[in-house]
């Protein structure tokens, strides 16, 4: 008998082994990888209006990393991380997880785009619908606090540019409402880079964040995506509205400033909305349409309808090269971290 043979035989015997489900909770203390159940809605609409017309389920791949030497009974802080639209890159691990984990907190990272056939979204958002991601962080939260060694009152939203835009967002009930996480809610937001400014979907007409935000923006001089100026003007308004809410711009830091590689790079496709400027309160009552007070303030001009919404979107929208490091990225770095640190230390 040839050994080829031999080898498909023993194959043959051996027990089919089926991957393992989803879990339900982390009640076993689980860590390391596993799967949880998300939802991908088709937009911010009917996600907001928790309306599960077109919604589909998602299995989302996710790890928990623990500190090292923690004693059974002990608690711990703990970070879910929003990766941006490049996915689960390097500096999930290599800077957050590693400095987190050291500080002490538990950090889950979560997949939102391998499980939807996804690699990157830089040169197309519309890939993975956005209220998808905020979906996925929100059900990283219900996971969360089930764990037996985790502080639920002491989780934290830690997101970088699209994952940013996430990272802010988790902050407001319209959009954390839709997933029950048992009243629970993040016990602070950090907010890198973000994409939302420009084109904004808003609710603080109606509703307060839920906890406090940092907001950490890289050169206005530099920054391709968002145009820095118009970021800090919503968060003039916001914080004069009550929320408690800190920005930071660094200067000389370009987009994804937090990463390892200092090296001057540039990314040729990415999604710029540096020259839009518009925004919508959504409106929650379904058939009620694209939202209230929708306007365009470059063009001065009242949006009335989502097909004069979107030509504005597609108007000033554009693909642009996207610039990373250089100058003085690493002690960029060091400073973003420092302030990190000292916000989730000090968030009430």
């Amino acid at each position: 008998m040839s050994i080829r043979l031999i080898f498909a035989l023993v194959l043959a015997m051996l027990p089919v082994l089926s991957p393992a489900a989803p879990l339900k909770d982390l009640s076993s203390g689980q860590t390391g990888r596993f799967e949880y159940e998300s939802i991908t809605p088709p937009n911010r609409h009917l996600y907001a209006r928790q309306l599960l017309a077109g919604t589909t389920a998602a299995t989302i791949p996710a790890e928990l990393l623990m500190p090292k030497g923690l004693a059974k009974d002990a608690k711990v802080p703990a970070v879910v991380l929003s990766h941006g639209s490049g996915g689960v890159e390097s500096n999930l691990y290599d800077v957050w997880a590693k400095e987190l984990n050291a500080a002490g907190y538990a950090v889950l990272i979560a997949d939102s785009y391998k499980p939807r056939g996804v690699v990157e979204t830089n040169s197309n958002q519309e890939l993975v619908p956005y209220p998808a991601h905020v979906a996925d962080t929100m059900n990283a939260l219900r996971m969360l606090v089930t764990h037996p060694q985790i502080d639920a009152a002491r989780i934290f939203n830690i997101g970088f540019s699209r994952g940013g835009s996430t990272a802010f967002d988790t902050a407001w009930p319209t959009w954390s409402d839709p997933v029950n996480t048992s009243t629970v809610k993040f016990a602070g937001h950090v907010v890198f880079y973000p994409g939302n400014c420009n084109i904004r979907y808003r609710s603080d007409d109606r509703e307060k964040a839920t906890a406090p935000i940092l907001v950490l923006l890289a050169d206005r001089e530099l920054e391709e995506a968002q145009d820095v100026a118009v970021c800090r003007r919503w968060y003039d308004e916001l914080i004069a509205k009550g929320n408690n809410i800190r920005y930071k711009e660094f200067k000389g830091a370009r987009h994804a400033f937090d990463t390892l590689n200092f090296t001057y790079r540039v990314n040729p496709r990415t999604t710029s909305s540096k020259n839009c400027d518009m925004e919508l309160y959504m409106t929650m009552k379904a058939g009620s349409g694209l939202g209230n007070s929708v306007y365009d303030f470059k063009k001065k001009r009242p949006l009335a309808t989502g097909a004069e919404f979107t030509a504005a979107v597609n108007e000033c929208q554009a693909m642009v090269p996207g610039s990373r490091g250089g100058g003085d990225a690493k002690a960029i770095q060091a400073e973003a971290v420092r302030d990190t640190m000292e916000f989730l230390k000090n968030a009430p």
